[in-house]
């Protein structure tokens, strides 16, 4: 996945290393990488984040993340302010209705009124072609600006071309076609979950949007949608279609639920700065359950004895810290600390977990090589096995020959068999 340094380089007030060198603590800490090109005045790192981290790091916000924790940085995300318009409310301009809550556990919708469509600002142009998008307005851009930017996928519709002013998410019906935006024709079937309008699918979820509800030069009011979709279904939507996108890699490896939330305020927030639109009051969120925090037990002894390297507490529990868990209890006298797990590291599940946490940001270049301590003893002489290989060997020498048959079986299994000797 591409990475633009200087982007990286945004949340941090401290000089990054030099690419080449961010490169190699990235890769002795965290993930491969797999090349640096030069892009204008940008550098691109393509780094291979591997599968179970993709619900955090498959974004700029994720790997700025790690970064902070490796060099111990401080690191901020850019603060904004969202107004909105207390004159207009949302739901007044759009209904939304989950119709399968298991395909789509969290629905967000914002509304933005009298935006004004147009060529995107040269620094989101930059950044998005940086990582191998193409710029197409700056509604659009904003969407996908904010999916490299914090890992949430969004889409935007135009409100005047929704039949109904209905959102509804649903599985598709048999026979039901869809033409997405690069103008493919899709046929669907009852497997496959889509957005759609009072009459026909207007998205496939998860994957692509379609072509009828695109943003163009005379849309003026914009349905912003940040859900959060079960990745087996857009797993499975994927592969019947044989349609792979970004929106749908990021959709398949799971999504914190929380995200949506702030990637669509996000989003609303730099509609509205660079349309000059009005955002709609109210954010029309519908969800079924949210991710809860996990809270695990760790004992440091065992981690000390798993990692084969004395860590002391004080810093192990500050590399947690640096990666965002928080440490909700510690003991002076004990070694034995309750962290709680950030939602959005649904990979992390057990003590195990943290400790390969703890292992890598402190070095395992810095953990001595040692051999394990074992006992080999001599299996005890089986005297059955024994005479049996040397009553063979006596028996080969003397001019016998040895011959291996198939077992024997009986009658009975031969005919269940239909063996035929």
């Amino acid at each position: 996945m591409k990475f633009s340094y200087n982007w990286l380089q945004s949340f941090f007030k401290k000089k990054l290393p030099a690419p080449e060198k961010l490169a190699d603590l990235i890769i002795d800490h965290a993930f491969e990488v797999e090349g640096i090109t030069r892009s204008g005045k940008d550098y691109v790192l393509d780094i291979g984040v591997l599968s179970n981290r993709g619900p955090d790091c498959f974004s700029h916000i994720g790997m700025a993340r790690e970064i902070a924790a490796i060099l111990n940085y401080n690191f901020s995300i850019s603060a904004f302010k969202l107004t909105e318009n207390k004159k207009i409310d949302a739901k007044d301009l759009i209904k939304v209705i989950v119709e399968n809550k298991g395909g789509c556990p969290r629905y967000t919708a914002r509304v933005v009124t009298d935006a004004k469509v147009g060529e995107s600002p040269k620094w989101i142009k930059e950044k998005l072609e940086a990582c191998g998008l193409r710029p197409i307005n700056n509604v659009v851009d904003v969407t996908n600006y904010v999916m490299l930017e914090t890992g949430q996928p969004l889409h935007a519709f135009d409100q005047e071309k929704i039949e109904g002013k209905k959102i509804i998410v649903r599985f598709a019906e048999a026979g039901e076609k869809i033409t997405t935006l690069d103008e493919e024709t899709y046929k669907l079937n009852e497997d496959i979950l889509v957005i759609a309008d009072a009459k026909n699918p207007i998205a496939i979820a998860g994957i692509k949007g379609g072509k009828n509800p695109e943003i163009d030069q005379k849309t003026k009011t914009i349905i912003l949608e940040s859900a959060n979709f079960d990745p087996q279904d857009v797993r499975k939507s994927s592969k019947m279609l044989n349609l792979r996108t970004d929106a749908s890699l990021r959709f398949e490896h799971g999504l914190d639920q929380n995200l949506a939330e702030f990637a669509i305020n996000r989003a609303a927030y730099l509609i509205q700065e660079i349309t000059k639109g009005k955002v709609a009051g109210g954010l029309i969120d519908i969800s079924v359950k949210r991710n809860l925090k996990k809270i695990i037990r760790l004992d440091l002894d065992y981690a000390d004895a798993l990692l084969g390297v004395k860590i002391p507490k004080k810093q192990a529990i500050d590399i947690l810290k640096r990666l965002e868990f928080k440490i909700r209890a510690v003991k002076k006298t004990a070694k034995i600390i309750d962290v709680e797990v950030p939602t959005f590291r649904l990979d992390v599940l057990l003590p195990e977990d943290l400790i390969e946490e703890i292992g890598r940001i402190y070095g395992y270049e810095n953990i001595d090589s040692a051999f394990p301590m074992v006992s080999l003893c001599p299996p005890k002489r089986n005297l059955d096995i024994f005479w049996e290989n040397l009553s063979k060997d006596i028996l080969r020498g003397s001019g016998f020959t040895e011959v291996s048959n198939y077992s024997f079986i009986s009658p009975k299994d031969a005919d269940t068999l239909m063996f035929k000797g």
